[in-house]
């Protein structure tokens, strides 16, 4: 891990800009090879996107399957087992029958589902003897696997079933957060004229004030791997921790339709209501760990919403549109507003496009509605925190890691946009924190976070 303090300096690179002939044909030429590239319309948000994976070229160690999403799924999987969401077995289980029946998204789910099965079956069976530590494992198991089972269906042969999908992660999920001592409480938070469902997380069984951290998804995790990435480490520091689904996560965007919405201070504004409202709740010490995709989103929400005492953007990214390296012709064609051409370069491309990219286009799409592709080009470069990181006045962590997939060296660029007091920190290979959202190392992660949350509320 390296660390950077305000004031310090990087030096960044700056790519160069191809030239492309403009023509129909070198269009949908461009946008084929930079699909196959893994660099457009892929949003790895927990996984490396399309093409060749970026894992297998560099260590062995980290690879367990070909598909780069897949793999990246797996490794999440294996990190998981640091807090008892998996086993190192039962994932190694799953991936022997997956490279046994031939390497697939059918299998990746079918596989995964059978040993979310498998372990929700232990977990009933040891309940009903009375052993419910041994159960609540169980089911936080039984979610893990159900939600990588999860991540995969748009590219099944039942690409429909995300609302079932989602339920049999959730049921488990929900099993496993009664049997915590004391339970976590399901909550509602008011939103509109509707409500944000999440999970309540005590320290004790108390009610005296203590901090709370807000654990804010990216796109593709669900609540168990919160509970992995920052949940279990509140608990074991005293903190308190919400857990809650926003528009285009989990239940909003699987069982309600609710895709993300860009101006995302009018998601995090409601949460601090709720939690301001707690009695619980230590009303000074209220802080937001942004996680993936969430840390564009909470650096927006932060730049707006100043009663939070620290912010976290785990990983720090400035333009979502820059994950998906759209072709130059293709880029210039939606800002001159010509929809048609739009649509058929990628209608055009599709027809001819691998699974693989057939997946990653459903997959990071799905998650803004159901729109054409203009459209959601166009909604795509409305994520962006550019105009409005400078306007974070709490002191604020930016994390980064090594072989990011997702926003290489965005981390950098959004500290230096940041005002507030702030710190920079790199995840390195050599600790095994490699990739976008260290995936194998959840423990390192959540201790330089909640390290420096320590420090910054005076824990």
């Amino acid at each position: 891990m390296t660390r950077h303090d305000e004031g310090d300096r990087t030096q960044r690179e700056k790519g160069g800009t191809e030239r492309s002939r403009p023509s129909r044909v070198s269009r949908r030429a461009m946008l084929a090879a930079s699909l196959a590239s893994g660099a457009a319309l892929v949003m790895p948000v927990r996984g490396a996107g399309a093409g060749p994976n970026p894992m297998a070229a560099r260590s062995d160690a980290t690879r367990y399957l070909h598909d780069p999403d897949m793999n990246a799924q797996t490794l999440f999987a294996f990190g998981a087992a640091g807090y008892g969401a998996a086993e190192f077995g039962e994932v190694a289980t799953v991936v022997n029958r997956i490279n046994a029946r031939g390497e697939s998204y059918n299998a990746f789910f079918d596989e995964f589902s059978a040993m979310g099965r498998q372990v929700r079956a232990l977990g009933n069976a040891t309940l009903a003897k009375g052993h419910r530590a041994s159960a609540r494992g169980a089911y936080l198991r039984a979610a893990t696997y159900y939600g990588q089972a999860l991540f995969v269906v748009p590219g099944t042969r039942d690409p429909y079933r995300e609302s079932t999908a989602y339920s049999l992660m959730q049921d488990a999920w929900r099993r496993a957060a009664a049997l915590f001592s004391p339970s976590f409480e399901r909550v509602a938070i008011p939103y509109g004229g509707t409500h944000l469902p999440g999970y309540f997380l005590k320290a004790d069984r108390s009610d005296r004030p203590r901090p709370t951290v807000i654990l804010n998804n990216g796109s593709d995790a669900q609540n168990v791997d919160l509970y992995v990435y920052g949940g279990a480490a509140a608990l074991e520091r005293g903190y308190h921790a919400l857990i809650f689904e926003g528009p285009g996560q989990g239940a909003m965007l699987f069982q309600r339709g609710v895709p993300f919405r860009p101006d995302w201070e009018k998601v995090v504004t409601p949460v601090v209501d709720y939690l301001r409202a707690r009695a619980d709740v230590d009303r000074s010490r209220i802080a937001i760990i942004g996680w993936s995709f969430a840390g564009e989103l909470v650096a927006r929400a932060a730049a707006f919403e100043h009663r939070l005492a620290a912010v976290c953007l785990d990983p720090g990214f400035v333009d979502y549109i820059r994950a998906w390296h759209l072709p130059p012709e293709l880029a210039a064609l939606v800002r001159a507003g010509r929809r048609v051409e739009v649509n058929q370069e990628f209608s055009g491309y599709l027809q001819q496009a691998s699974p693989q990219a057939r997946f990653t286009i459903a997959k990071r799409g799905e998650i803004f509605g159901k729109l054409d592709y203009y459209d959601l080009i166009r909604t795509i470069e409305r994520y962006t925190c550019a105009a409005y990181a400078g306007r974070i006045t709490a002191p604020t962590l930016v994390t980064g890691a090594e072989l990011e997939q997702a926003f290489p060296g965005q981390a950098q660029e959004v500290y230096d946009l940041i005002k507030a007091p702030k710190q920079l920190v790199t995840f390195t290979a050599a600790e095994g924190a490699q990739f976008h959202d260290s995936p194998m190392a959840p423990q390192r992660r959540n201790a330089v976070i909640f390290d420096w949350l320590d420090e910054t509320l005076r824990v």
